[in-house]
């Protein structure tokens, strides 16, 4: 050989992979076989040679089109194809040729009738011997004959037919001879294969008591051997049993039984799969902590502890003195109290003055309403009709209404709280709390979302269908308005830190109990943004996108708070890896509104991996209006994205440089090539 151009290099592709043989053996049988290969290893190893090479061994013949065919019930979702590679474009053409079929014909009626137009007006005046039948004749003749050609130009649609819908070729493999390959180089392990992680259930009560949520959400509590022996005596007669220790287990059927676990850090509702007893013999273990807290298990059972800042789940056994073990404890966000404060000066001193009578009553059970109000300094006639559970102060009465449902003392790890987060959210956008504290509401074009909102509420509370009312709002009535006036509702709201009046002029502030937990930081920024962000679309030159940005008003006097509202919000675009850009403000100009008002402005990152993160992690709530536009602009800078990279891929360019020039990171080339669909809606959680 006098130079390397001698050297026969074999036509395919995986014969010249160097280095790999048990690779190469193992591509060459999955080849044969149809099967899925899972590439993992340093880059420059060989993995994108080795998947196109595995994609040309695949057989032509396999090789398919896809086509989108006219659904006759539901225009919006196309029927799909599979057919012969190559016959796609031969069907879509025998289809346009068919459909003019009906038409081919017209052209020689409109010559036949052009004809007769053109004669009919000299019979009319040989006939009626008049000039003005003539020109009667010929304008009518002119105008029949114009709309004749317009309806023949414009097709069946002119005489009631259906609308003519080509098959659409969607993939076309007619000028392919191997299986399509995408490069992803660059996505981590991790994006392919996800995080598991180990969720115990962890939902036991004192006495060996657990919480159970029936189909009336409504959380009772039983007892843990008697809710395993009924399961088991319900699904005797699909026991799986085994000798050893009497061991009995039987799965439960879907919806069965449902409890509290640990998801995420937060306790959130998880179904029971399966219930299992068997006998035990041997040592357990009692664990207690430093506040007395204890429990007695098997050595096996797992437990949660603190280790380096972090929950691990070690056995029982494995634990040694001085570890931090996990209990979660009550933690109380909502009181009575809290509901007195929200009325005024003069009706909390009541309510103390109430109190008071109570505590002393408890405490001298037969003293009379004369005797207590002489000790308390009070005019009598205020406690006889204490004594006669009578004109109790309105406050107190508030409170009692919302301990019958349940809502008092609120708790960290009550079921509702994400559902009353989210409903928060809103109050800080387009709802709110009118000044004089008569109403809940919340605003919206779409009549679908404050129905939304009407449910949420109703799943909390239970009130009167006369509360609520739904109206029509706007400069030119094309709102909607959902408003509630039952007074336990707007209190309790109150309390929990929604805002009252107009927000221009008041200081927002989001409340502390919001940031206890990422479930409920996700269901009020959610309702939040919803109501206030700007969702972006694709720009005209299909190179980037319009502004993605949040925005609310405020006067001068509220500055400060407006700059640690927006902050706040900035920290959990960071806690959810979107990136922001800086606090703009500018002076707001309004015809509504005379007043000076400033305009607080931030930004959001239009880059793909920052819209993923944003799709991902907010829902939106209250407004399937944006949930759809930002969807759609998701999904059209993916197929614009893919595209342009699969055009500097066929003009040589390396992966790296691709990225580089569209602005991609590994993961968000993953998500392109793998056609990811990012569809942004609630959805209700699953768990197994």
């Amino acid at each position: 050989m006098k130079s390397t151009k001698d050297i026969k290099v074999s036509s395919k592709l995986i014969d010249q992979v160097v280095g790999q043989e048990e690779a190469i053996a193992i591509i060459r049988k999955a080849a044969l076989q149809r099967r899925h290969v899972l590439l993992i290893g340093e880059p420059g190893t060989g993995k994108s040679m080795l998947g196109l090479a595995l994609a040309e061994l695949l057989p032509h013949s396999e090789l398919k089109d896809v086509l989108a065919l006219p659904n006759p019930n539901d225009e919006n979702e196309p029927l799909i194809k599979e057919i012969t590679a190559g016959t796609g474009r031969e069907t879509v053409q025998r289809a346009q040729i068919d459909s003019k079929a009906a038409f081919k014909n017209m052209r020689y009626l409109t010559f036949i009738l052009a004809i007769i137009v053109m004669i009919a007006p000299w019979w009319a005046r040989h006939y009626y011997q008049s000039d003005i039948m003539f020109a009667a004749f010929f304008l009518g003749g002119m105008m029949f004959l114009a709309a004749f050609s317009v309806m023949m130009n414009i097709g069946p649609k002119a005489f009631g037919g259906e609308k003519i819908v080509f098959p659409k070729l969607i993939v076309d493999k007619s000028d392919k001879t191997k299986k399509a390959f995408y490069d992803a180089t660059g996505a981590h392990a991790g994006a392919l294969l996800g995080d598991v992680l180990h969720d115990p259930l962890q939902s036991f009560l004192s006495s060996n008591r657990l919480n159970l949520i029936h189909n009336s959400n409504k959380v009772c509590t039983e007892n843990i051997q008697k809710i395993v022996n009924t399961s088991l005596l319900k699904h005797q007669d699909k026991l799986i049993t085994k000798e050893a220790q009497n061991y009995e287990a039987a799965f439960t059927s879907i919806n069965e039984l449902t409890t509290f676990g640990e998801v995420e850090g937060a306790l959130k509702p998880v179904e029971v799969l399966s219930s299992n007893r068997y006998d035990y013999h041997g040592e357990m273990i009692k664990l207690t902590t430093a506040k007395n807290q204890k429990i007695t298990i098997t050595p096996e059972h797992k437990v949660a502890i603190n280790k380096n800042e972090k929950i691990q789940y070690i056995a029982a056994k494995n634990i040694k003195i001085g570890n931090q073990v996990i209990s979660k404890a009550e933690e109380i966000i909502l009181t009575a109290q809290d509901i007195i404060n929200t009325y005024s000066i003069k009706q909390q001193e009541q309510c103390r003055l109430y109190y008071q009578y109570k505590e002393i009553k408890a405490a001298h059970p037969f003293w009379g309403y004369k005797r207590i109000a002489k000790a308390m300094g009070q005019p009598i006639g205020k406690t006889r009709w204490w004594h006669a559970q009578k004109h109790i102060p309105t406050p107190i009465q508030r409170a009692q209404s919302l301990e019958k449902q349940g809502l008092l003392p609120l708790t960290l790890d009550h079921p509702q709280l994400p559902t009353i987060a989210k409903i928060i959210g809103s109050t800080f956008g387009d709802g709110g709390i009118f000044q004089t504290l008569n109403a809940i509401f919340l605003s919206s074009k779409e009549k679908s979302n404050i129905v939304e909102f009407g449910q949420d509420i109703e799943e909390i509370f239970n009130f009167q269908k006369s509360n609520t009312r739904i109206i029509r709002g706007g400069i030119n009535l094309t709102s909607y308005c959902y408003q509630n006036t039952n007074r336990d509702l707007i209190r309790f709201f109150v309390a929990l830190g929604a805002p009252v009046g107009k927000k221009t002029k008041i200081k927002l502030k989001i409340p502390e109990w919001i940031n206890k937990s990422k479930e409920l930081q996700t269901e009020f920024f959610s309702s939040l943004l919803g109501s206030e962000v700007a969702i972006p679309k694709v720009h005209v030159s299909k190179r980037h996108l319009n502004s993605f940005s949040f925005a609310i008003t405020g006067v001068p006097e509220v500055h400060e708070s407006r700059l640690v509202f927006f902050q706040e919000l900035k920290n959990y675009f960071n806690s959810i890896s979107v990136k922001t850009g800086k606090i703009v403000k500018k002076v707001h100009k309004s015809e509504l509104s005379p007043e000076k008002n400033y305009l607080y402005q931030i930004h959001i990152s239009t880059t793909f991996e920052n819209l993923i993160n944003f799709s991902k992690n907010c829902k939106l709530n209250y407004c399937q209006y944006k949930r759809e536009k930002l969807t759609k602009t998701i999904k059209e800078l993916s197929t614009i994205k893919k595209e342009r990279y699969q055009t500097l891929i066929s003009e040589g360019y390396g992966a790296e440089h691709c990225m580089k020039l569209l602005q991609l990171s590994p993961r968000a080339l993953y998500e392109i090539l793998n056609e990811t669909e990012f569809l942004i809606k609630e959805t209700e959680a699953s768990y197994a």
